[in-house]
């Protein structure tokens, strides 16, 4: 199909069939009012929240399948999505039915859920990060990682530090702020990349092997970096901020060390095992572990990622519980926070002329910083000009991953609305762009290897938790 045919059809499509269910959905729970007025607020929430839900999962679905057509990763249509449904684009046009459709009332029960994808998210990004390949990957992917996540961690706390001071919101430190941006500059998003690359049918190409190894450490370090930041940001002193990260340390240590082979011996017993009783072990591993981590002073999706890493990969029984995990956190839970996400940006609200230049060069400065480090080590390492810009673009790709960070930064009190609006806008470029500049590159999806060193033998044969 050429351009111009998909472009045809993404607008009729738009047109016919998401503008209209989109607009009738709104208007109806737009008008929608509570049945007895004289109800709590409390009291008339669900009559309020089921219709709002209603549009959030309908308009969530029809956009990502829309911008699809687009040959985008359907997370970056629901992450417009979410922008549409908040008061950037409906909140800027139709006020009155953006409140109707979002009252002050549902927005707390909005959150929990929200909170509860994440939490799912998290525990199934554990489950998918592929040990074995992370293990296999050898100097190669370790050095890319370490590069693509150093350098644009200084770079954006050089630019907090320089420029963004005057974001900052009352009451955060000035070195919460700046480890921060650091964080959000460094995040590469696995699970994102690893479904772009999949799409792409590069997932098995040695490129691609590499590229997800390349990704999973670093996301690796990335988590324990937003660890630490966590730990400075929720504690007043020097001494609870080392305590926090100690626990954190000896938490870890534990889930790998004895919950992990402890779960490897009963795993056989989950083939026998009826699957509520899987679901609820998993499950409640899951939920125990993001209470504990929250509980220690870092935050809950720590312990659910933690949980998912520990779950062993080769029990049925435990990936099936894990799809369908993934079926109710995909199609109910992350659409709500995407919409959560979308309710708290406002893009109207992001200032003048000069904050839409530093909100440009926040774009330009964390793509430069991923897209040049990594294409440059990548270089140094044997890669050609082509696979070294293809590594470099599957780096600067940041998803739902960032998205969960920056919601964090923000309900810490680290992150401003208007920074946190900016830090999106970022996030949402980055991931845009990594698809079809990949599809530009047309790189080789065989399983030969293409590098300047022909005596460099593949990291990989095969990948493992790309889903």
């Amino acid at each position: 199909m050429t351009n111009r045919n998909r472009a045809r059809h993404l607008l009729g499509y738009l047109l016919l069939v998401v503008a209209p269910v989109a607009l009738a959905l709104v208007l109806l729970a737009g008008l929608a009012e509570p049945r007895h007025s004289g109800h709590s607020a409390a009291a008339s929430s669900p009559s309020r929240l089921l219709p709002a839900l209603a549009v959030i999962l309908v308009v969530v679905r029809l956009v990502g399948a829309a911008l699809r057509r687009l040959g985008q990763p359907a997370v970056v249509g629901e992450i417009v999505a979410g922008i549409v449904l908040g008061p950037s684009v409906l909140g800027f046009f139709l006020p009155d039915v953006q409140r109707a459709v979002f009252p002050a009332s549902i927005l707390p029960s909005l959150d929990t859920l929200a909170q509860l994808g994440v939490v799912l998210f998290m525990f199934l990004v554990g489950l998918e990060l592929p040990l074995g390949l992370l293990r296999r990957s050898g100097s190669a992917a370790a050095a890319l990682a370490q590069a693509s996540t150093a350098v644009p961690f200084l770079c954006g706390a050089a630019l907090a530090a320089v420029l963004l001071d005057s974001y900052r919101p009352a009451g955060a430190s000035r070195l919460t702020l700046v480890m921060f941006v650091g964080v959000a500059f460094a995040i590469t998003a696995f699970p994102v990349l690893a479904r772009v690359l999949g799409e792409q049918r590069l997932t098995h190409t040695p490129l691609g092997t590499l590229g997800m190894a390349t990704a999973g450490i670093g996301d690796v370090i990335a988590w324990c970096l937003l660890a630490a930041v966590t730990a400075v940001a929720t504690s007043a002193s020097a001494a609870p901020t080392a305590l926090t990260c100690a626990l954190i340390v000896v938490y870890a240590a534990v889930m790998f060390f004895v919950v992990r082979p402890a779960l490897t011996r009963v795993a056989p017993r989950f083939e026998g095992a009826g699957q509520p009783l899987v679901a609820a072990a998993v499950l409640t591993t899951t939920l125990v572990s993001a209470w504990l981590t929250d509980r220690i002073g870092a935050h809950a999706i720590f312990g659910a990622f933690i949980a998912g890493v520990v779950m062993p990969r080769n029990s049925v029984a435990i990936q099936r519980i894990a799809d369908r995990v993934e079926g109710l956190t995909s199609w109910v839970m992350l659409p709500v926070f995407f919409a959560v996400v979308g309710l708290k940006l406002d893009l109207p609200a992001v200032g003048g002329p000069r904050d839409w230049g530093v909100l440009a060069l926040i774009v330009l400065l964390a793509s430069v910083a991923k897209f040049g480090t990594v294409a440059l080590f990548a270089r140094l390492l044997g890669r050609n000009r082509r696979d070294a810009a293809a590594l470099g673009l599957m780096m600067n790709c940041r998803g739902v991953t960032e998205l969960i960070v920056l919601q964090l930064g923000l309900t810490l009190g680290v992150l401003s609305q208007q920074l946190f609006s900016m830090l999106t806008c970022m996030a949402l470029v980055t991931t845009a762009t990594t698809g079809p500049l990949l599809r530009r590159l047309r790189l080789d999806r065989s399983g030969s290897d293409s590098t300047r060193n022909t005596t460099e033998a593949p990291l990989l044969t095969s990948s493992e938790g790309t889903t």
